[in-house]
């Protein structure tokens, strides 16, 4: 009897175990429009939960669509619903950690570590961590001694050594953007749908045959995808703030609420400038700038401030400490506001030159450089 009940008990604990182990994977089992992404993480993470966010190339109005606990092991595991290729950003603590390309069907993993990310189930996704590894590279090459020069020569308060850098960052940006277009062109990149993400970064001025390359191979081999569709619209709005061409119009509301309309400001020059309270290149050009419009505010220039700020009272504090008295507005929706988004401003400050009619004629001119141009208009 003793044996019969052990027998018994063993049987009841192997169907039990069984059907738990079913069950187990069953709920990791990917349906034709999910995506299962699973990783690992260092121990100082867990705890913490893990955000990824569908990114939205054409807007930037870029959306959390889940966020899970990690571990204590360091572990998580995401289920995504998507009916088409897309790409995520995950993310810990608001820092971004990787972009990750799934597609219906994917079961992806990623073993993250403190200076490498290895990745199993997605080649797209393979190439967005080489690219980001190249980016950063590049970055450290160009940008990040013009990034560290300018903040020592803020906290030294001497004017001529922050525009020096100022101008030197220009100089270092454009730089940075015509090597990354250059590994964007290698074949297994440039093919893939990876290379949207590059998009972020996109001159309009010099990009514009690498552009026009990606969205006929976009449009031939990925022709019903919303990424090629979000591709198309923006290379679409990019080519809308060449230089040479009619700004675009916008309509946006200042500090009180008032309505504003780029098209009220025809019949003079006008400096339309991106910018953000929380941005320290945008901050350490607001002398010049204040300078500039009270040379020539009489002559036929003027300013209007945009800004991307979220937060109503930093942005209008920034104003009062700057000093800014000519037409600030702002969406309050940071990069995926309606205005930003149709200027394609991904990163700030940003600004664009207009004639008396509206048409563009410079863009990201600081300090000296739009001190001479202006000097050059107003003879």
């Amino acid at each position: 009897m003793t044996t019969y009940r052990l027998l018994k008990a063993k049987i009841n604990y192997v169907v039990k175990t069984g059907m738990l182990l079913v069950l187990l994977s069953a709920s990791m089992c990917v349906s034709a429009q999910q995506a299962l992404v699973t990783g690992q993480l260092p121990p100082e993470f867990s705890g913490k939960s893990v955000k990824i966010t569908l990114i939205n190339y054409e807007t930037r109005d870029d959306k959390v669509v889940q966020e899970v606990p990690i571990s204590r092991s360091g572990k998580f595991t995401l289920i995504i619903k998507l009916k088409q290729p897309e790409i995520f950003d995950l993310g810990v603590d608001n820092s971004s950690l990787l972009q990750v390309l799934a597609k219906p069907g994917a079961r992806i993993h990623l073993q993250i570590n403190k200076d490498a990310i290895q990745v199993t189930g997605s080649k797209e996704t393979q190439y967005l961590v080489a690219y980001e590894a190249n980016r950063k590279k590049v970055f450290d090459k160009y940008l990040k001694r013009t990034y560290d020069s300018s903040a020592v020569a803020v906290k030294s308060g001497d004017a001529a050594r922050i525009e020096y850098w100022n101008a030197e960052h220009e100089k270092a940006s454009q730089a940075y953007k015509a090597e990354l277009a250059k590994w964007v062109e290698q074949p297994f990149f440039i093919n893939s749908l990876a290379a949207v993400h590059h998009s972020i970064r996109w001159n309009s001025e010099t990009d514009i045959p690498l552009m026009d390359r990606m969205v006929a191979i976009y449009q031939r081999k990925y022709p019903k995808y919303d990424l090629t569709r979000q591709l198309v619209n923006k290379v679409n709005a990019t080519k809308r703030i060449a230089i040479g061409a009619v700004a675009p119009g916008f309509v946006s509301a200042d500090t009180a609420g008032n309505k504003v309309d780029l098209k009220s400001f025809r019949g003079k020059y006008t400096f339309v400038e991106f910018w953000a309270s929380w941005c320290p290149p945008c901050r350490e050009e607001s002398p010049t700038l204040v300078r500039l419009y009270n040379g020539y505010k009489d002559k036929g220039f003027t300013i209007l401030s945009v800004s991307i700020d979220k937060n109503t009272n930093a942005w209008k504090n920034a104003i009062n400490k700057d000093g800014y008295t000519w037409p600030n507005v702002c969406d309050l929706n940071g990069y995926g506001g309606p205005t930003a988004a149709l200027y394609t401003v991904t990163a700030v400050p940003n600004s664009f030159l207009l004639d008396k009619n509206g048409r563009i004629i410079a863009k990201n001119l600081r300090g000296k450089e739009l001190e001479s141009k202006l000097a050059e208009l107003m003879k």
